[in-house]
């Protein structure tokens, strides 16, 4: 690694080449259309995975009929034959140069895998024995896994090349984190519909369900035809000097790369409470519909809190930011556990409504900036990997730390079906199909420290863990100008081919 910037650093020693590179860095490159493209691209999937997560394992057990113990173990199968074609997905796209780019063609190449994988398991038939769903249930999740291998790899460093410029890439991932708040709300009015529409349950969530994935196939196709690449690539000589073992010498040595990745496990706190939201409002509170009222308070601090992440990211740091957001956030999951959901007794429902609201929004009220930090923390992780190596790894390192997504995605299934299994819940539908809440105060009680504790102990490790972030304060100036002499080396090697 070091003899490579060596020799990069020699060559870009023209103080002009350097200079314009450097003014380079701060010219804007991104107009409107690519802002609403990179925007719409990811508003699609925020959708679907917003209500894929608060919606999925509840609609799979209570309409499909398949149980805790065979979901758990068709997404925990699928998972582990998934980390072969993640191992692969980064590499691949790393050596990929075509007409359209490096990352570019993955969002338009997945799309048919991914549909197969995400509205089938919408339509299947009920009254299945668990051994045919369990291979149903396999079959989507590694298409999808497989699908999304590529896909989110790729959307997730496209970010980091379709500008040089970090500040203009910084403004883009906050007002993407802006537009994401609708992302969220969206799926949060669903269970309106779930409760007032009278139908039967199980077409309102196929609808739904149609409706977020018609959003992502249109969104996805806009956006592969109106985003360019503009970073300047390794040339294929240079790649194949960077052969695998140093790939992985590079990947497997970044101190900062680990961090995000013991940062990303944690996230099994949040996966977990997702996992039970809809287990929680039904039958704890009474009323799906009640999860809607709350979102439309919940997400409001966020619209306020966003915009001054630029300026905040300047006071404190962005690494500092991030890690005092999130332990702010476990703390008041913990304190909203220690009080619980019904502090003023059985018989005052709208006065603990209130406290649950209340208490989610202050649980809630950064959670724009912990989205904004995390994406920029990426971007300083492959900025901090080309400074060192003299070659951006962005989609190998992206599918490395995918690997703990995975682990943390196939924990927290694995723990939401133990849970629902060992306090024996079972689904209660009247003549017409509609849920009825459980009673069981045993049940409920276990249900409320899920959907509180899990995400407590996981936001406030994650801020922990952010403290031993590396790439921070003057270690990220003297990277940011350095990088200017190694990018700079490559426009001269460009001009002098030319």
């Amino acid at each position: 690694m070091a003899e490579n910037t060596t020799v990069v650093t020699e060559q870009s020693e023209n103080p002009e080449k350097v200079k314009r590179h450097l003014e380079q860095q701060n010219k804007r490159y991104l107009s409107p259309k690519h802002y609403v493209a990179y925007i719409l691209s990811g508003f699609g999937d925020t959708n679907w995975n917003s209500f894929v997560n608060k919606e999925s394992f509840y609609y799979a057990t209570t309409f499909l009929g398949i149980s805790a113990k065979t979901w758990t173990t068709a997404s925990t199968v699928s998972g582990i034959l998934d980390s072969i074609d993640n191992a692969l997905s980064g590499l691949l796209i790393d050596r990929t140069r075509t007409r359209w780019g490096r990352v570019r063609p993955y969002l338009l190449l997945t799309l048919p895998f991914w549909f197969f994988s995400s509205f089938t398991q919408w339509v299947l038939p009920g009254g299945m024995s668990q051994s045919a769903l369990f291979i149903w249930f396999f079959l989507f999740n590694y298409i999808g896994s497989i699908a999304n291998s590529f896909y989110n790899t790729s959307y997730q460093t496209i970010l980091y090349n379709i500008t040089p410029n970090v500040s203009e890439r910084n403004r883009l991932i906050a007002t993407d984190a802006y537009a994401d708040l609708a992302g969220v709300w969206l799926p949060s009015l669903f269970p309106l519909f779930v409760d007032f529409l009278n139908v039967p349950t199980r077409y309102v969530y196929i609808g739904g369900a149609s409706f977020f994935i018609g959003c992502v196939l249109i969104f996805r196709t806009y956006g592969f035809f109106a985003l360019k690449e503009r970073m300047p690539l390794a040339s294929r000589e240079e790649m194949k000097h960077m052969g695998l073992i140093e790939t992985f010498k590079t990947v497997g040595t970044c101190r900062p790369m680990w961090i995000l990745i013991i940062k990303n496990f944690f996230a099994v706190g949040k996966h977990t409470g997702e996992k039970v939201q809809n287990f929680f409002w039904i039958n704890c509170m009474g009323k799906l519909s009640l999860s809607s009222i709350s979102g439309l308070f919940t997400g409001l601090p966020s619209y306020f809190v966003l915009p001054l992440a630029p300026k905040l990211t300047k006071k404190f740091g962005l690494r500092n930011l991030a890690a005092g957001s999130y332990m702010f956030c476990g703390i008041c999951y913990f304190i909203m556990w220690i009080v619980g959901y019904k502090p003023f007794g059985e018989d005052h429902f709208l006065l603990n409504f209130i406290w649950i609201v209340f208490a989610l929004t202050c649980c809630g009220s950064v959670n724009s900036i912990q989205r904004y930090c995390s994406t920029a923390l990426n971007g300083d992780l492959y900025d901090y990997v080309e400074w060192k190596s003299g070659v951006r790894n962005e989609a190998t390192i992206t599918a490395a730390m995918g690997y703990m997504t995975l682990i943390s995605t196939a924990v927290a299934n694995i723990l939401s079906g133990v849970i629902i299994d060992a306090i024996h819940f079972e689904p209660l539908l009247d003549v017409t199909g509609k849920v009825i809440p459980q009673t069981d105060p045993a049940m409920l009680r276990g249900l409320w420290t899920v959907f509180a504790l899990a995400p407590a102990v996981g936001r406030f490790m994650k801020g922990v863990t952010l403290l031993f972030f590396n790439v921070h304060g003057k270690t990220r100036e003297t990277m940011m100008f350095e990088l200017a002499k190694i990018r700079a080396a490559k426009v001269i090697d460009t001009e002098t081919a030319e």
